[in-house]
């Protein structure tokens, strides 16, 4: 039994690690628990996963030790439990923006291109837990690093409450859609950036508090790709001071990624055009009605004298998924960020004279 449960988890894993083998799993059966060790990550799959801009990519991502803990028999209540150590993860720019799908949706490398099912519920709705994450970053002109501790990714429902997973999803069927609620949340972040192209500049350097952030990410049901992700970065107090080199820093470093930045943008255009055409009252009336013929080639015999009152009822609680699923869709990707107060403070540089 051990045996096969190891070889399922091997074969999903495989999608996400590169290095993954069964002498890397130890698992037991009975408990529902899992371990794994000095994990090497796929960069294009976690790529994909992280939805990051066309502009960076991954290059290299580790983990030292991964605990895994299942509840056999309450997966489609009970979310499974990922714990991971430490995280290293190494990012730089594109010197050519990375390809993108000319569709409205990107369908995700580590999917099975299949239908949504529940294999896909179980891995959309796990909880995961890190200890530290080192994230190094590289561009051409500047390198920066971010630390960030005790981070908890965790689904939510709509209220971005705690919730049964299975009220932590909103589906219309009529549309093929999919919203997915998910809070990532940690305690400390620490921030560095230095120039590689003028070694005067002073390093940026940024330490928050705790924060969290919302995402909301809608999926296509039938084959499980990305359509749109609303990300809401919340924070309470943010405190920054900055001395004259380190502003002349900061303005440096952003004009970098400027031109990367706009070629994006240029890109997610066509996508945004492509969108507003299928969200067109007549696309979507030429969907619904492929919908209705599909249910009812399969349900219309035997069920031709269905009451008209059961009709009715249907149709009402069909209109409530539409309107709450409205009332949370993701028209297009997005970020936000909304912060309880910001304090800069600018200073002259220690010691310089004028």
């Amino acid at each position: 039994m051990a045996g096969l449960i190891k070889n399922q988890i091997l074969k999903h894993l495989s999608k996400f690690a590169k290095n993954v083998s069964s002498d890397s799993v130890n698992v037991s059966t009975l408990k529902g628990e899992g371990e794994l060790t000095n994990l090497e990550l796929n960069e294009t799959v976690l790529t994909d996963l992280l939805e990051l801009p066309i502009w960076l990519r991954i290059t290299r991502a580790l983990v030292n030790r991964v605990n895994l803990k299942i509840q056999w028999t309450k997966l489609k209540s009970v979310p499974i439990a990922v714990s991971l150590d430490e995280v290293q993860v190494e990012m730089e720019t594109c010197s050519e923006l990375r390809s993108h799908q000319s569709g409205s949706s990107v369908l995700p490398s580590y999917g099975s291109g299949g239908r949504y099912g529940f294999a896909d519920k179980v891995i959309d709705g796990m909880t995961v837990t890190v200890n530290s994450v080192l994230i190094t970053f590289r561009s051409h002109a500047f390198h920066a690093t971010f630390q960030l501790s005790r981070i908890v990714l965790d689904s939510k429902n709509p209220l971005w409450q705690k919730a049964d997973l299975r009220q932590t999803r909103l589906k219309d069927v009529d549309r093929g859609e999919l919203l997915i609620f998910k809070e990532l949340s940690w305690q400390t972040l620490r921030v560095e950036a230095k120039s590689t192209c003028d070694q005067a500049l002073t390093p940026l350097r940024l330490i928050t508090n705790q924060a969290r952030c919302r995402i909301t990410i809608k999926k296509k049901l039938t084959d499980c790709s990305v359509v749109g992700c609303r990300l809401v970065l919340l924070m309470d107090d943010l405190l920054w001071v900055l001395t004259d080199s380190q502003l002349t820093a900061a303005f440096h470093f952003i004009d970098s990624l400027s031109d990367l930045v706009k070629q994006a943008a240029q890109e997610s255009q066509k996508t945004k055009a492509v969108r507003k055409l299928e969200s067109l009252p007549e696309f979507q009336a030429q969907l619904a009605q492929q919908v209705q013929q599909a249910r009812g080639s399969g349900s219309s015999q035997g069920r031709g004298s269905s009451s008209g009152g059961s009709s009715s009822r249907s149709s009402s609680s069909q209109s409530n998924v539409v309107k709450v699923f409205s009332k949370y869709d993701v028209p297009e990707t997005s970020y936000h960020f909304y912060s309880e107060r910001i304090d800069l403070h600018f200073c002259d540089d220690p010691g310089r004279k004028y």
